[in-house]
């Protein structure tokens, strides 16, 4: 019976002791709620003033403003319980921003530390209206600021290189985006949860992120850097998430084709610097073997034009001219003038050195650059291979075909290399090659179904996908001094 009555005893003592906590909790929430209402309304007039006073800076900034001016409601100060979230917010950036390899002030860390501890105590607070409205306008900014810039990049790459040279449909911030991310703020866990999704999630970025903590020099960080930010510019067509797809990474000047099971690397050949190779997505359609190659009005007005009547000139690489109605031309009747007019066209005749090559692989851009073969195959010995008019030279053609038609019929395959006077591998092939002599041309569209996605992108530091290294290469366009101009004012 003591010990009975002595934990009743106890247990009456601990319930007396929570309901006083609980008494002052409620008390201090009452206290919170009352100063929240009686400084609401001078808090918001102050805010509108802080906003007519900032500079829009980033598309987030203005976005913010539009929330307030369009009556949204207060997401930081609007009652006691959202500080809880406020404090969220506050701990996930100052961990996260020296990750990135941001400055604090991008997000505004320091601009509401004493407000926001001030918060925590309101009635030692000076001046609550004012600063609730620094606290409400500081955390939004940085809300968005960091929203937008992890999901979708802190710059814009179409404007810093032009459409002619990042031609990549990227995802944008819109108006539904920053609506939804308003609604994430619900409580500090739906929050938390939507900016840790906003960050790249793929591998690579993760690995560049780890690379930032480990870059011990300037040069090393500033490329870092700079790899995350393209990161950060997401592929509308999602090229990279397809279970087999082609990618081209003009710095390194290699291709990989990738599935799920393999991966084939080799060299490529690409823009020279004077004629870059666009970055761009699309899909591979079709497969041409032994094309005939259309001279690029560019390449006829700067180069051939100085040839004009010199017909062994148009003979000796396989040259021929058409007029504007289709019919063709002599070249040796024809002046500079006339071929810088653009009223006649250049054809390269298929076959053996066509600078085309062999094969070609056809994919819907509007530069009429592609993947192919070439008739120069001495260039991949070179450790710099910008040589090209903005093409994409493929080291080992036949493989990326093989790729592209992973489940074909084998006879296919092997029509296509004695199109190509290649060596069959199938039985019927080699048949097929013994009873035929001369040139054999069994093949020349090929259709390619289901399509394949290719990305021709630029990276300076990304993890090898066929060994899962950290690679670094060389900057051959100078695109990386560009995008580090554009994020020098986030970086440290």
């Amino acid at each position: 019976m003591i010990i009975f009555a002595s934990v009743l005893l106890a247990l009456h003592i601990s319930a007396c002791k929570n309901s006083g906590t609980d008494n002052v909790a409620d008390e201090k929430t009452q206290r919170w709620e009352q100063l929240y209402q009686k400084h609401l309304l001078d808090a918001q007039q102050h805010l509108d003033i802080l906003l007519s006073e900032r500079k829009d800076t980033l598309y987030a900034d203005r976005m913010a403003r539009r929330y307030y001016h369009e009556g949204g409601k207060w997401c930081w100060m609007g009652s006691p319980t959202q500080l809880e979230m406020c404090d969220a917010l506050d701990s996930l950036l100052r961990s996260q921003v020296p990750a990135m390899g941001f400055k604090d002030g991008i997000f505004a860390l320091g601009n509401y530390d004493k407000q926001l501890a001030d918060m925590h105590q309101p009635d030692s607070v000076a001046d609550m209206a004012i600063a609730m409205a620094q606290v409400e306008c500081s955390l939004t900014q940085a809300y968005l600021r960091y929203a937008i810039g992890q999901r979708f990049g802190f710059t814009t790459p179409s404007k810093l290189f032009g459409k002619q040279q990042y031609d990549i449909e990227i995802e944008q911030a819109d108006s539904a985006f920053v609506a939804d991310a308003m609604k994430q703020l619900k409580d500090k866990h739906t929050m938390l949860n939507f900016l840790n999704c906003a960050e790249p999630q793929d591998a690579a970025y993760q690995q560049l992120k780890q690379q930032l903590q480990k870059d011990s020099t300037a040069e090393a960080r500033n490329r870092t850097l700079c790899n995350m930010e393209r990161l950060r510019w997401r592929d509308s067509k999602h090229a990279k998430e397809a279970s087999r797809y082609i990618f081209v990474n003009i710095a390194s000047q290699q291709v990989w084709a990738i599935a799920p099971d393999s991966v084939i690397n080799m060299r490529i050949c690409c823009g020279k610097v004077a004629t870059k190779t666009p970055l761009l997505s699309s899909a591979i359609h079709r497969i041409e073997v032994n094309p005939e190659w259309g001279v690029p009005q560019s390449i006829i007005r700067n180069e051939m034009s100085g040839h004009a009547g010199d017909s062994a000139y148009f003979a000796r690489r396989n040259y021929y001219v058409v007029g504007s109605g289709g019919q063709r031309v002599n070249p040796a009747h024809l002046s500079s003038a006339d071929l810088r007019s653009g009223r006649y066209a250049v054809r390269q005749r298929s076959g053996a050195g066509n600078s085309l090559g062999r094969i070609i692989f056809r994919f819907p851009n509007k530069f009429s650059v592609y993947l192919h073969d070439t008739s120069s195959p001495s260039a991949f010995n070179r450790e710099s291979r910008t040589v090209s008019h903005g093409c994409v030279r493929l080291q080992r053609p036949f493989d990326i075909a093989e790729f592209v038609l992973h489940d074909a019929d084998p006879w296919l395959l092997d029509k296509m290399r004695l199109s190509m006077d290649l060596q069959p591998k199938t039985e019927q092939g080699k048949q097929y090659k013994k009873q035929h002599s001369g040139a054999i041309r069994l093949v020349n569209n090929t259709p390619v179904e289901p399509t394949v996605p290719v990305l021709i992108d630029y990276y300076t530091c990304y993890p090898n996908p066929q060994t899962g290294k950290m690679d670094i290469w060389g900057d051959p366009y100078g695109y990386d001094k560009i995008l580090l101009k554009a994020i020098r004012p986030f970086v440290k």
